[in-house]
């Protein structure tokens, strides 16, 4: 259905339904007047039911029997000359009832009040009913007071007041029109451009325009379509980008695999192909070549397994057992395993400052693996005889930093944000795979960011590489 024929249903209904309203609000204030005009008049029935409803708070208020039965006595004195009946309900639906003949009037009467939810006026025949809801002692009752109501008029509609009701349905009718004949002829023409200009840019960004931006002015309704339009706009613009990054990375990440595994496989081959040829003729030169091809065939062990690691951390489908640890203790533990392992390597790995007590929710195998790949990292890529690595511990505000530094090559400033990126190395030829696959630093930003903490690279001012590992701190017994 297009908009000008929804817009002219919309006409039509402002005034079928404006009409129908006027009439019910005739047919309503006629018979509110009724109601009035039967209401406000003098008798027992009228004059009674306000000290009836203080009688029944204070009836159900009231403590002991004696006061009990003193409110009893006055509320019959009440309903009685006059032929009135009483009922309270409470939220149970228990009700004390009060000289209550029960004919098929009452409990007629008794639902149109259930109907009203417990407020206002209603009549049946030659009956009528006043309710009204009350508090006592924190609960919720209604009060229904029934009783004969003396009238003195028959309650018909003056001309007067029919003349009055026809023209104010008549001026209504009137001012419906006209303003449907206004919409008509002005408002289209206003809903007409913006949407003109909708259609356009939806146009745009079907055709792969996704810099399309629409420039509205006016303050009306379509003020909000058209920034929700442009907001569409630059989220699909950032989705594409997005889907071409991803593309892009897993297109680097097969390049990388495919790279970093065929080394190590030519030498497993050219090594095979050695010992089948009778090229390691001794028994020392071939324990060599065996050797050979059992370290590329580890290295690749290694390799797949970082990558299979990684996807699974990707696909959050990995295990991971987080615990209450103290940061400097587990600091300490790790370091102590490994720390004459790589001296005989060339690192020399240095606890400086630390924090005081500082806890945090972490799995620790996962925190582990963020050290010492960050420890592989610095040895991997040493250029010189030793290297130190320095590792240091700050509290800042709700968060703890885990700093690791050395004094290596460090990289070039435009690599720092590319350091965690899949199989990323600052040697842009990729010509030595044996100093690692650039998994583990990658490896380690899934961690942490699993972990609820963020990671980042900068130069150290020695000139070598400093990484910042920022996670949030808990407390001791969470």
């Amino acid at each position: 259905m297009t908009i000008k024929r929804r817009l002219f249903i919309s006409n039509i209904l402002m005034i079928v339904i404006p009409v129908c309203i006027s009439l019910i609000i005739a047919y309503v204030g006629i018979s509110l007047q009724f109601m009035v005009s039967k209401h406000d008049k003098q008798g027992p029935f009228y004059n009674g039911y306000d000290d009836l409803v203080q009688l029944s708070a204070k009836l159900l208020e009231g403590k002991g029997e004696p006061k009990q039965e003193e409110i009893r006595r006055q509320i019959q004195a009440i309903l009685k000359p006059a032929d009135m009946s009483l009922v309270i309900y409470d939220s149970e639906k228990n009700l004390i009832r009060f000289n209550l003949h029960e004919t098929p009037e009452t409990e007629k009467l008794l639902q149109i009040v259930s109907a009203m939810d417990g407020q206002g006026f209603a009549s049946l025949a030659n009956k009528e009913v006043y309710a009204e809801q009350i508090q006592a002692d924190g609960r919720a009752y209604t009060v229904s007071i029934i009783g004969t109501a003396t009238d003195d008029t028959d309650g018909q509609v003056t001309p007067a007041m029919a003349t009055f009701l026809i023209l104010v349905t008549l001026g209504i009718i009137s001012a419906v029109f006209v303003t449907n004949q206004f919409l008509t002829r002005f408002v289209f023409k206003r809903i007409k451009q913006p949407l003109d200009t909708l259609v356009d840019g939806v146009h745009q960004i079907r055709d792969g325009n996704l810099d399309v931006r629409i420039e509205y002015g006016n303050k009306d309704e379509f003020a909000s379509v058209c920034e929700d339009f442009n907001d569409m706009a630059i989220r699909l613009k950032e989705s594409q980008r997005l889907i071409q990054r991803q593309e892009e990375s897993r297109k680097e990440l097969l390049a990388g695999i495919s790279h970093d595994l065929r080394s190590p496989l030519t030498s497993v081959r050219a090594y095979s192909e050695g010992l089948l040829d009778g090229v390691a003729s001794t028994p020392e030169s071939q324990k060599k070549y065996i050797t050979m091809i059992k370290n590329k065939a580890e290295d690749i062990d290694r390799m797949v397994g970082k990558i299979f690691l990684f996807s699974k951390m990707d696909l959050g489908d990995y295990p991971y057992e987080p615990e209450v640890l103290e940061v400097n203790q587990e600091l300490f533990s790790l370091i102590k395993v490994t720390a004459e392992e790589y001296r005989e390597k060339g690192l020399d790995v240095v606890i400086a400052a630390l924090a005081a007590e500082v806890y945090i929710y972490a799995d620790p195998a996962q925190l582990s693996s963020m050290v010492f790949n960050i420890l592989e990292n610095s040895w991997k890529y040493k250029d010189k005889e030793r290297v130190q690595v320095t590792i240091r511990t700050k509290v800042t505000g709700t968060h703890v930093l885990i700093c690791l530094e050395d004094n290596g090559p460090g990289v070039p400033e435009e690599a720092l944000d590319k350091l965690f990126d899949v199989f990323y190395r600052s040697d842009p030829s990729r010509n030595n795979p044996t100093k690692g696959s650039g998994l583990g630093l990658a490896i380690t930003a899934k961690a942490v960011s699993r972990m609820g903490g963020s990671i980042h690279a900068e130069l150290s001012p020695a000139g070598g590489l400093r990484i910042i590992i920022k996670l949030p701190v808990t407390n001791k017994g969470a």
